[in-house]
């Protein structure tokens, strides 16, 4: 081998381990592992957060679901120390909450109604959810809202609450 022979080799080696470098991390690299942090714009497309309050005091257990299904739930079991639990929906529970998500629905429960007799005030537990969908809020509160506790949302919803008592 002549020495302009090495030289090429070398130099197409070079050449051939800068590019292969430069498209793994701009290119492959986020195949592999991609960014996984939310958005604004993908937060304010779908967010549920559901809160428990009344009787419960500062005790009440919390979530938060975003659009792919992982959550963060925070409660005090035995009245302690709260804890906070984040995990992923199962993809049953998941469809299941998206499909009862109906803007007209959202908008007729979210109606403020005269206050009654609301269960937070005779010493038990309302539900109050801030929902986001398609960049607009809802509040569903079973204390001053007109819910349907009978309808496919409230059933989701209280799917979701089911859901999250019972993972360890």
């Amino acid at each position: 081998m002549q020495r302009q022979d090495v030289i090429s080799i070398i130099i197409t080696f070079v050449v051939g381990f800068l590019g292969g470098g430069y498209l793994y991390v701009a290119h492959f690299a986020k195949l592999v592992n991609p960014d996984t942090t939310e958005s604004q714009e993908s937060f304010m497309e779908f967010t549920v957060m559901g809160e428990a309050y009344g009787s419960c005091g500062t005790d009440c257990p919390a979530f938060q679901v975003q659009k792919d299904g992982s959550y963060r739930y925070k409660f005090s079991p035995n009245r302690g120390e709260s804890v906070i639990r984040d995990g992923v929906l199962p993809l049953s529970q998941q469809r299941t909450l998206k499909k009862s998500l109906d803007e007209d629905a959202l908008a007729l429960q979210s109606e403020s109604i005269p206050l009654t007799t609301c269960n937070s005030t005779s010493g038990g537990i309302d539900i109050k959810y801030r929902i986001t969908y398609k960049g607009t809020e809802y509040l569903v509160d079973s204390c001053g809202t007109a819910v349907d506790s009978s309808g496919e949302l409230w059933a989701a919803l209280g799917g979701v609450w089911q859901y999250l008592q019972t993972v360890e």
